[in-house]
């Protein structure tokens, strides 16, 4: 009897467990929703946490982090040591594009900082867009070959077998 015990105890704890995690995804979804929502983009399908990582210098000196990154209007370094989660959706309304956009949001501690976003299907361009759509020099103010200087002096990889 006592075994029969123990065992429901277990399975009781797992399911909280379960589904705690399960409505911390939910509500980012849904902050990250809203996010989406109050940027006039209109919602055609949610797919969830896609990624989720802790960021670190190392990561945003290799690509494709260090584009995703230098994307984002928001200082990386404040976020350094943080668990990011990014969320998917496809939209409408999107100043990307006339059709349904792929648009990716990061959230750190439970809240959006930006994202990227990428037209759906289209892989012909295989470019890298702000989560507004904009591109690289339009967020950093400057060449791609100027901010890609500056930015590899200021997180250089740790590792030596990455260029």
């Amino acid at each position: 009897m006592n075994t029969l015990k123990y065992l429901l105890i277990l399975f009781l704890l797992s399911l909280s467990i379960g589904c705690t995690g399960e409505t911390k995804t939910t509500s980012e979804q849904s902050i990250s929703q809203s996010y989406l929502e109050e940027k006039g983009y209109r919602i055609s399908s949610k797919e969830g946490q896609v990624e989720s990582y802790e960021l670190t210098e190392q990561k945003l000196s290799v690509l494709p982090y260090m584009m995703y990154w230098g994307l984002q209007r928001v200082n990386p370094s404040d976020y350094i040591g943080k668990t990011i989660h990014i969320q998917k959706f496809t939209v409408t309304n999107h100043p990307l594009s006339k059709g349904k956009v792929d648009v990716f949001v990061y959230l750190a501690d439970g809240q959006p900082i930006g994202g990227t976003s990428f037209p759906t299907g289209d892989t012909a361009d295989g470019g890298y867009w702000s989560i507004d759509g904009k591109n690289l020099e339009d967020i950093q103010g400057m060449s791609y070959q100027e901010w890609r200087k500056s930015w590899t002096e200021k997180y250089k990889s740790t590792s030596p077998d990455e260029a």
